[in-house]
């Protein structure tokens, strides 16, 4: 017995050392595919300062991480970063690695990213960093020989955002948004025809402005939703979600259709009866200045709903209902 049990020994410590030596033989490997395939790809700047992979940090599933990613744009834009992530993991399937039918790819982990998207005053945006694709003789054999060298499947079942800061600056549309502190989460099964996504989101400072006007300053924002995902007919329906805004809690009954370039859909926003303090939580001098002092009554319902395609300078019918019933505000210089 005692044999056998230390025969168990050098084989469980072996197989340990065997996982953790193994990534490093297959290091070059993988980092000389990003690189290959990146600049394949885009028409950009990016560069990473290191790549580690393991097969223990998220076993029976191997992990590669990228860490300090960044990417910068070429002409216009080159002085301007559109990305940078701290860290960025994916795990893959162990036996894939090594295989030559491509990674399959089942979580995605971001960490620490800011992203800044621009459109200059001619319309065109920062993120246009894809190499357009050379055109092909054959049409019809295209198709087979994509699937051939097709690089990665797609098995995704959890994606996870942790500290997101975003800018978008379109100078042609006069809008501007930023997100502070990002956190959100994904979990489905994305290779499946149809599933039920997780999404949970939050942040503590959102800001959005357009032609001038702030309609939105350093807003509180959280999600929690159950959506159906069909992936066949690009349709998502709604369920069982709740949002908040600031101190304004609603749902979101309904479904999206993706059709061609345009957007079906039939949402309903509903709440229930609002204290109007919490309705004038969205004017942002108040809610930033005097808000925690404001004495105010009575109470406000909010419905809204839209219901069409919409599509180019399309848009759905909607509509929008704030009822306000014996409400009072006062402030306390007042």
């Amino acid at each position: 017995m005692k044999r056998l049990l230390k025969i168990l020994s050098v084989v469980i410590v072996a197989i340990v050392l065997l996982l953790a030596v193994l990534p490093m033989a297959f290091k070059g490997k993988i980092e000389s595919i990003v690189k290959q395939e990146g600049n394949k790809m885009l028409n950009a700047q990016f560069d990473f300062a290191s790549l580690d992979i393991s097969l223990l940090r998220h076993f029976p599933q191997a992990s590669v991480s990228l860490k300090d990613f960044w990417m910068k744009g070429v002409g216009e834009f080159e002085n301007d970063t559109l990305v940078y992530a701290g860290e960025l993991t994916a795990a893959v399937n162990v036996m894939s690695i090594f295989g030559d039918e491509g990674f399959e790819l089942s979580k995605i982990i971001v960490d620490d990213t800011r992203l800044h998207a621009i459109v200059l005053e001619d319309g065109t945006p920062n993120w246009d960093v894809l190499k357009p694709s050379e055109p092909t003789e054959n049409i019809e054999e295209a198709p087979a020989e994509e699937d051939a060298d097709s690089s990665f499947k797609l098995q995704l079942k959890k994606l996870s955002v942790n500290n997101l800061n975003l800018i978008y600056d379109d100078r042609q549309g006069g809008m501007y948004a930023q997100i502070v502190d990002f956190d959100a989460s994904c979990a489905g099964n994305f290779a499946s025809d149809n599933t039920t996504l997780r999404l949970a989101a939050n942040t503590p400072s959102l800001t959005f402005r357009m032609g001038g006007v702030p309609f939105l300053s350093g807003a509180e924002i959280e999600a929690d939703m159950a959506v159906a995902a069909d992936f066949v007919n690009n349709k998502f329906t709604l369920n069982k979600n709740t949002l908040r805004l600031n101190a304004i809690k609603a749902a979101i009954d309904g479904w999206v259709a993706l059709q061609g370039d345009g957007v079906d859909m039939d949402l309903k926003l509903n709440s229930n009866e609002i204290g109007f303090k919490e309705i004038l939580s969205l004017i942002p001098a108040i809610y930033a200045k005097d808000f925690a002092g404001l004495r105010t009554d009575g109470i406000a319902t909010l419905s809204a709903w839209a219901k069409g395609k919409m599509q180019g300078d399309v848009m759905p019918a909607f509509e929008a209902n704030l009822e306000v019933k014996n409400a009072m505000f006062r402030y306390p210089s007042l």
